[in-house]
């Protein structure tokens, strides 16, 4: 790509922040009962801009309708892509379809790492979450040997190929891309603006050669209320993934209200 076509997308994109509320999306992964949940919604009170949690599946099928009043998007952290059949311990999207449910997580590093989650099984939870007409928030990220090799552009472009194969043109609204480097997911180590600014400066390269279009990408790994303005301000930065910082009202609280532009 020209450097001016490139300079233009940085431009856009920090414009976009300027203008409108950065995504702040939490994952509370395998934490937060059902009472747990209720009670961090009460403590957190009427939330205004674009707020996104995915609770585990017991909490999500119970206190939908609690995210719904308040306007918060929810989603469940994994999914099969078959509607049906013998597959114990999984849920299917007809049955996410009856919670409400606006935007699905996909290929989070802890499904690729824990489960063995490769990029063909991510490819086709994409393609049927999309042939339902769900939005899908798709994880990407490099392991430190990747990023202190090199090897990491190679690594997050290859995911984003394989990931999003045969995307067409009119599902490109419902994606959404979430950057999150392992290396600093819960390790307390964020990677730092300079790093964050030339990865989000990359894949939005490889978003716009893919695409064509300003696909918005969420940063992840250590976001917390103190870094989130920091990091916000990195120019590529459309949002959050958030973590252990989702957990905590308070935490959640502040990084919603630092992410609002408008």
């Amino acid at each position: 790509m020209e450097q001016k076509n490139l300079d233009q997308i940085i431009r856009e994109t920090v414009a976009r922040y300027m203008k409108h509320s950065l995504i702040v999306a939490g994952n509370w992964k395998m934490n937060m009962t059902v009472r747990e949940g209720m009670e961090f919604l009460e403590k957190l009170g009427p939330v205004d801009g674009k707020v996104m949690i995915f609770p585990p599946y017991t909490t999500l099928a119970v206190l939908a309708g609690e995210f719904r009043r308040r306007g918060i998007t929810y989603g469940p952290q994994n999914f099969h892509y078959k509607d049906s059949g013998a597959y114990t311990g999984e849920i299917s999207l007809p049955m996410i379809r009856e919670l409400g449910c606006d935007c699905l997580l996909v290929g989070h590093s802890d499904r690729r790492s824990y489960y063995n989650e490769t990029d063909e099984e991510i490819h086709k939870k994409i393609q049927a979450a999309l042939s339902e007409n769900f939005s899908v928030m798709l994880c990407i990220g490099e392991n430190l040997d990747e990023r202190k090799s090199g090897q990491w552009k190679k690594v997050l472009r290859k995911q984003l190929l394989e990931d999003l194969k045969g995307l067409s043109r009119d599902k490109i609204p419902y994606i959404q891309i979430a950057y999150e480097p392992i290396w600093a997911i819960g390790t307390g180590v964020s990677a730092s603006t300079e790093e964050i600014t030339e990865t989000h400066r990359y894949l939005k390269t490889v978003l716009q050669e893919l695409t064509g279009s300003d696909i918005p990408l969420l940063y992840g790994g250590s976001v917390n209320e103190k870094n989130t303005a920091e990091i916000g301000s990195c120019p590529g930065v459309d949002g959050f993934l958030i973590g252990g910082a989702s957990l905590k009202p308070d935490k959640f609280r502040k990084i919603i209200e630092i992410s609002k532009r408008e």
